[in-house]
């Protein structure tokens, strides 16, 4: 096999150097700067101790035409000759200290990393108000690193010690005024630390990368397709992987009198934008194959890299990334999601479902130019159907790179919407209501919930089902709305046959926790429940209710007429049939609006 990288060593001031000089690029091939304070304060103490800090991985990338850095503006080389892949927030770090330079930490502002040291104790800490205050404290050591005359610091900071001593009618040792000064200048001499270092080459695939870094790091975090595509966004357009993570960024928290991309469904990252993009710009599911397109790689000879090719691509990127970035195309289609019943991500078991389907959103808007309310309704029925039968999970990208194949041959709205039709048609079928739904992959199963009970959930808010034993007639929707009832969940799942009932019985808790052995009801209803048979509890809390009201309650949350008197067995059965035809009756329902 090639030799694909080599082993050698370097000081943190060769690396400091080198990236000033433009020669080290550093494309945020691991994401923003993550690090605590206090690990960096940790990593400077190990140095200083002598301890090993790990190794660094660079990547030879003769070819790049672009370069991303976290040195000065000015650099001797028009491109960087390689680019950090493991040791990013290590070298930041040092980089970041030594150099006095701010950072970009996980919210992607700007924020410098403070580090203290105490000479005579041989501390450091993260710098705060006391180290600040404190005269035995050097309060940044960043000024140690970037003065032009350790002699005078190091004299200038003696005296301002032995200052604040005198006035305390103390004295600085002559033998402390020697530890000081051996200290500091042992500080300042850590950019000499040497550090081992792995440099691949530059034909080395980005599967190699890969391999490498995971057998280097096997307790670390392996390195993904999108984070090469980040990386060729850092390096070929980086106003684009900008965007994409103020998009990111804008959508864990609100502001105020502006539309962003926040929500009440979804926090996105980078590699949700990515994969949208890449469905919707390119039909492509396999991001492994978005990376190679994005690089230039000609398909059709053997992957060969074309530098026209990644050009014409890049182009195709920037004119389809702002619709992905549109935060109104953005709101519209979590409209969608919403009509479809899924008012709360706590009811999305796979984020791809959200990312995939608006990538269809996305384009049965602009390829297919569907109105509002069309593109509206059929994503609705879309997502229903793909979140209820787990589209988008476990081995799905192959499924849905045969999707974004056939949809790009057609060229009318008809053609699209059949298409999304046929596909739901086809698998959610009576049989599939009738028995697959009944089953272990659908109803029959414990635990705190699946797609199938999140489906139930949905269908509950679609056909405006009002809260089970609610005193008020609430809708269950109503009860998902921000802020309802403070930080407390509104809605709670409780027990139909409570657990402490059943388990007088005998029945284990894998019976007990069975899907249609639970209700969502208001959380203040829950506290007055008492852990009694059903037979007991029930005919006291439909006290005032006329026998209409109690039968439509029932049909409206899928139980059973005489519920309470049934066998609990009896009583699954029964109920998990009430709780598909439920969510069949959603369904119908979607899919008339869709025809019509």
């Amino acid at each position: 096999m090639q030799q694909i990288f080599s082993n050698t060593t370097l000081t943190v001031n060769q690396l400091i150097d080198k990236i000033d000089m433009g020669a080290l690029g550093l494309p945020e091939l691991q994401r923003p700067f993550i690090w605590k304070d206090s690990k960096v304060r940790d990593l400077f103490d190990s140095m200083m101790r002598g301890y090993p800090i790990g190794y660094l991985m660079l990547w030879e990338c003769p070819t790049l035409s672009k370069k991303k850095t976290i040195g000065v503006d000015e650099h001797s080389y028009d491109m960087p000759k390689e680019v950090i892949i493991d040791g990013q927030q290590r070298l930041t770090s040092l980089y970041a200290v030594m150099k006095g330079k701010k950072v970009i930490n996980s919210n992607f502002d700007e924020k410098a990393i403070i580090i203290s040291y105490c000479p005579l104790e041989d501390k450091f800490e993260v710098g705060y108000t006391a180290t600040k205050k404190d005269p035995e404290w050097i309060y940044n050591i960043s000024d140690l690193f970037t003065t032009n005359n350790m002699f005078k610091f190091t004299g200038d900071f003696i005296q301002h010690l032995h200052d604040y001593r005198a006035a305390k009618g103390e004295e600085l040792t002559d033998a402390e005024q020697a530890v000081i000064a051996d200290h500091i200048n042992a500080v300042a001499n850590l950019k000499t630390h040497t550090l081992p270092v792995f440099d691949i080459k530059a034909n080395a695939e980005e599967e190699d990368v890969s391999e490498i870094f995971v057998r280097v790091n096997s307790g670390g975090v392996s390195l993904k397709q999108n984070d090469f595509i980040l990386t060729l966004l850092s390096l070929y357009w980086d106003d684009g992987r900008r965007e994409i993570e103020r998009f990111s960024k804008e959508s864990t928290f609100p502001q105020k009198g502006k539309t962003t991309s926040y929500n009440q469904i979804t926090t996105v990252s980078a590699q949700d934008i990515i994969r949208v993009v890449m469905a919707y710009g390119f039909d492509r599911a396999r991001l492994k194959y978005g990376y190679k397109l994005l690089r230039g790689a000609d398909f059709d000879k053997r992957g060969a890299v074309d530098e026209d090719l990644r050009i014409q691509r890049f182009e195709i990127l920037k004119e389809k990334l702002p619709d992905v970035l549109n935060v109104h195309s953005w709101h519209e289609f979590l409209k969608a999601i919403m009509n479809a019943g899924y008012l709360s991500g706590d009811l999305i078991l796979s984020g791809n479902a959200i990312y995939y389907s608006y990538a269809l959103y996305l384009i049965a808007k602009h390829r297919f130019n569907a109105s509002y309310n069309e593109n509206m309704h059929l994503l609705s029925l879309w997502f229903y159907y793909a979140s209820l039968v787990s589209l988008y999970t476990g081995s799905f990208e192959s499924t849905v790179e045969n999707h974004l194949n056939s949809i790009k041959t057609m060229t009318t709205l008809e053609e699209y919407k059949s298409f999304i039709l046929s596909r739901v048609n086809e698998r959610l079928t009576n049989d599939y209501f009738d028995i697959t739904l009944l089953g272990s992959e659908g109803l029959a199963v414990s635990g705190k919930g699946n797609n199938a009970w999140n489906a139930y959930v949905a269908a509950l808010n679609i056909t405006n089902a009002k809260i089970l034993f609610s005193k008020s007639n609430l809708l269950v929707s109503k009860l998902f709305e921000v802020g309802t009832d403070g930080n407390r969940k509104s809605l709670e799942k409780h027990h139909l046959f409570p657990k402490a009932y059943l388990k007088s019985l005998g029945y284990p808790d894998s019976k007990i926790n069975q899907m249609a052995n639970y209700a969502l009801i208001d959380w203040k209803d829950n506290m007055d429940i008492l852990d009694e048979a059903p037979a007991k509890y029930y005919p006291i809390i439909c006290e005032g209710k006329t026998a209409d009201e109690i039968q439509c309650m029932e049909a409206e949350n899928a139980l059973p007429h005489g519920w309470e008197n049934m066998a609990y067995e009896d009583f699954l059965t029964e109920r998990r049939k009430l709780m598909a035809a439920r969510i069949k009756m959603a369904f119908e329902q979607l899919r008339r609006n869709v025809i019509v």
